[in-house]
């Protein structure tokens, strides 16, 4: 169950109050046992208030400020019940989100900066541990953060040029939590306190560019670039578990028009990773103590290389 209600509120021409409210009801019952024959039945039941308020000012008809902060609840995902111990009480996620920056607008220019604080209680993470059958399982931290600037501009170089760039650089951190690591030798588990540590899979540094050119009405020239830098694949800030910074480039030619009684037809065709640049987006790590030594296996999901497509879209 679902609602919300919005409001929007002008205090003369510079000043603009806004709110939101919505209210969220979650349900969730399960029944049986799981593969281990372990009794899974449980119900819980939420109730989530999620307020937002901010405010906009404008400097002038090009300018303004803006801040703003809001509320935000998850319930947690039915794998996250099912996999959980039985003295292990699992708990939504809460979110404080800070917000506060400035655009500005003008004829050949425009940009914006924009700071955030996501302040996390009770986020769930993986710490390492596994379920019966090699599944990562997720449990609750008390206090975790993302912190960060986005930065945002785009130049009208010329009338049929443009070049459009935006970055976010931001520090992910978790607090502390206990890391659980299979023991091979005694066939249990020895448990690592970690402290502030990086939260996996959030890269410090996101980049992204594009420059298009438009040299006869519907024939465009494009070249998109992202960068994502290095980014840890276990929340343990260690080196020899983490994916390596990538850059990718993008060109892309279309030429679109009507014809006959078709509104639009366009054809294009598009280089991806045209640079062939060798990279992973993603991975998983399984860490295990054999003969007194930490060891890890850790499998990789790489991507295309130089990849081309071409296409048609009709649109009647």
């Amino acid at each position: 169950f679902n609602n919300f209600l919005k409001a929007n509120y002008s205090l003369g021409q510079k000043l603009n109050l806004f709110g939101d409210l919505q209210y969220r009801m979650i349900d969730y019952a399960i029944d049986g046992r799981d593969d281990d024959q372990r009794d899974i039945s449980q119900f819980h039941s939420y109730g989530f208030f999620n307020p937002k308020a901010g405010v906009v000012y404008n400097l002038t008809d090009k300018q303004r400020v803006y801040g703003s902060v809001a509320f935000g609840n998850r319930e947690p995902k039915r794998s996250n019940f099912t996999d959980a111990r039985a003295d292990e009480l699992i708990k939504p996620e809460q979110m404080i989100d800070y917000e506060g920056g400035i655009s500005i607008q003008g004829k050949k220019v425009a940009g914006s900066v924009n700071l955030y604080l996501m302040d996390y209680t009770d986020q769930l993470v993986l710490t390492g541990e596994i379920n019966d059958v090699g599944s990562a399982i997720m449990v609750n931290v008390a206090d975790s953060y993302r912190a960060g600037i986005e930065l945002e501009m785009s130049w009208n170089l010329l009338k049929n040029l443009s070049w459009g760039i935006n970055a976010t650089l931001s520090k992910n951190k978790i607090a502390s939590f206990d890391e659980h690591v299979d023991d091979w030798d005694t066939w249990g588990q020895q448990i690592i306190s970690q402290e502030e540590t990086d939260l996996a899979f959030s890269p410090n540094l996101i980049s992204a560019s594009r420059i298009e050119w438009k040299p006869i009405d519907g024939f465009t020239v494009r070249l998109d670039s992202k960068y994502v830098g290095a980014q840890f694949i276990d929340n343990t800030s260690s080196l020899d578990r983490m994916l390596e910074a990538y850059f990718l480039n993008d060109f892309l030619i279309s030429y679109e028009r009507p014809f006959g009684t078709i509104k639009n037809l366009r054809i294009f065709a598009q280089v991806n990773n045209m640079l062939n640049h060798m990279y992973e987006s993603n991975a998983w790590v399984y860490s295990y103590f054999y003969g007194g030594a930490r060891s890890q296996m850790i499998g990789y999901y790489p991507q295309a290389g130089r990849n081309f497509l071409i296409g048609l879209s009709l649109n009647f």
